[in-house]
């Protein structure tokens, strides 16, 4: 076998792709597939664009990514933590998504946008534990290679649940679409079961403390958070970002309340006080927020978070003094604020015009079996073309040089787009937009993959990728939930694509300018080095 193939073929890469597969599946159902669905339904652009803000579980989820580095899941567990947690996430994303498709958006959006929070939710999750499993299990020299087989099968979990789902649809209904596509929740799964827990294994260190200050940041910003939400929805006329500050909060409450229980001298048990607030919201989305049940809940709920806030800090315990968490640990490198604007910005433009491709196709006219053939295969095709392309720079050209090219790559590919809206139903057309911009989109998830993988310190994998990956669409898919498609009804689709171009230069200056400064090299964390060491 030759030397440039062989690497393709050993246990971790290949691995790295039956996880890939796993990961792109509930992507998609709440992506492409359900923008298809809601525009054939009739539903508002606005409407339609504000599930983008769906996606924001995948971007939240650095704040629980430390539960799956630090909880042993009973009985399971006894698989190892990582297999054990693919099994039972991997059977949250089946759960969730055989519930999206049982339900009608003509009679309930609203059930539908919680269905998609769900499947988002249970999406991500399952994200933390596959990005993590694949890190500790690729070697350093393995990045390059194993990323690009993880972008290989998340475009395949993603582009052929998608095709399955709109070819069935089209011939059975949604709900038996999104049945036939759990399937694809199995790979993973079945990959940790062969392969077994990674061999690479790293002591893992969690600072025991939260000091007063931010702990009662968080919980008051709630307030001002919560009504900024409610006022979007309103504007949008879908209650979903309203949601996902639900989300955003009360996830990592109990993280954050069991250690400033510590720091005050209480039990860690004190987090289950959490309890309070959440049974308030539960109560409130049932009975409605005015009602006396849930104001009761909440008002009790606020007075013990703010009560465990207020307590003053007990014996700064030298043990602890050395230790150091995720989010410290990257942000104390030189030039951790301009890599962490790159990581924010790189992919505006492109996260933009993804987002409402399917919008665009539904107005343009095409069929469900047209975009499941031109969109997903021949796009496919091109985009596998395009990560062995990104394999190969990145063997010859080095990490810095190729994600600079594939950065570029990924701007122009807007301008396709812009084409295509500007040019109208035309096979040709569709097809050639697809191919250009799944051929830039495969180079650079291999590129730049490799890139925020080789960032993370092999101590925090989990949390710190969590965290590059979530901040590379944040802002992306903010913009489109919330503004996309009433800019698209305001200027069109043509300038809406050359916008999306034209905000995708500044993360492309920004990288050119930290590889001539050095700052890239500089960033790098043990993953990306080999050293499992503090």
């Amino acid at each position: 076998m030759p030397d440039g193939v062989r690497p393709y073929f050993e246990t971790a890469p290949l691995a790295a792709l039956a996880l890939g597969m796993s990961s792109g599946f509930p992507f998609a159902m709440i992506g492409a597939t359900l923008t298809s669905r809601l525009a054939q339904e009739g539903i508002t652009k606005s409407a339609v664009t504000a599930f983008a803000l769906t996606f924001l579980a995948y971007n939240l989820k650095w704040a629980w990514a430390p539960i799956v580095d630090k909880l042993r899941i009973p009985v399971l567990g006894a698989l190892g933590a990582r297999r054990s947690w693919l099994i039972v996430t991997g059977a949250a994303v089946a759960a969730a998504v055989l519930l999206l498709g049982s339900l009608d958006p003509k009679a309930s959006l609203s059930a539908v946008v919680a269905a998609a929070i769900l499947v988002g939710l249970a999406g991500a999750t399952y994200d933390i534990v596959i990005d993590a499993y694949r890190i500790e299990l690729l070697k350093p020299e393995q990045l390059g290679v194993g990323s690009g087989m993880s972008q290989y099968g998340w475009r395949i979990g993603s582009a052929a649940s998608g095709a399955v789902a709109l070819v069935v649809a089209e011939h059975f209904g949604w709900n038996l679409a999104y049945a036939a596509c759990t399937i694809f929740a199995l790979p993973a799964i079945i990959t940790g079961l062969i392969v077994g827990e990674p061999e690479r294994k790293v002591f893992r260190e969690w600072p025991e403390r939260m000091r007063q200050r931010p702990y009662l940041i968080f919980v008051l910003a709630f307030v001002p958070a919560y009504l900024a939400a409610y006022w979007i929805d309103t504007q949008l006329d879908v209650n979903i970002l309203t949601n996902m500050v639900l989300v955003g909060y009360l996830f990592p409450l109990f993280d954050l309340t069991a250690r400033r229980a510590r720091d005050a001298g209480l039990s860690s048990h004190a987090t289950w006080a959490m309890l309070v607030p959440v049974a308030g919201v539960l109560v409130a989305l049932w009975r409605g927020w005015g009602s006396i049940e849930a104001m009761v809940l909440l008002g009790l709920g606020a007075v013990i978070a703010l009560g465990i806030g207020a307590l003053p800090s007990k014996g700064e315990a030298t043990a602890d003094a050395g230790k150091m968490g995720p989010l410290v640990e990257f942000f104390r490198r030189e030039g951790a604020w301009l890599i962490f604007l790159f990581v924010l910005v790189h992919k505006l433009g492109d996260t933009l015009a993804n987002l409402t491709l399917r919008l665009l196709f539904n107005d343009l006219g095409y069929t469900n079996t047209e975009i499941a053939f031109y969109d997903v295969v021949i796009g496919f095709a091109a985009l596998i073309l395009g990560i062995f392309v990104g394999g190969y720079l990145y063997a010859k050209l080095g990490m810095k040089r190729s994600v600079l090219i594939s950065l570029i790559l990924m701007a122009v590919s807007n301008f396709s787009f812009a084409g295509l809206a500007a040019t109208g139903h035309t096979n040709w057309g569709m097809a050639g937009a697809m191919a250009f911009e799944n051929f830039a989109s495969g180079i650079g998830g291999v590129c730049v993959v490799a890139f925020l993988s080789a960032l993370t310190d092999l101590r925090f994998t989990a949390t710190q990728f969590a965290l590059f990956s979530a901040g590379a669409s944040i802002i992306g898919r903010f913009l489109s939930g919330t503004t996309a498609g009433k800019l698209i009804e305001r200027i069109g689709y043509v300038d809406f694509y050359l916008f999306t171009t034209a905000i995708a230069v500044p993360g492309v200056i920004l990288f050119w300018w930290m590889m001539r400064t050095g700052l890239v090299d500089r960033s790098i964390g043990s993953a990306g080095t080999g050293d499992g060491k503090a």
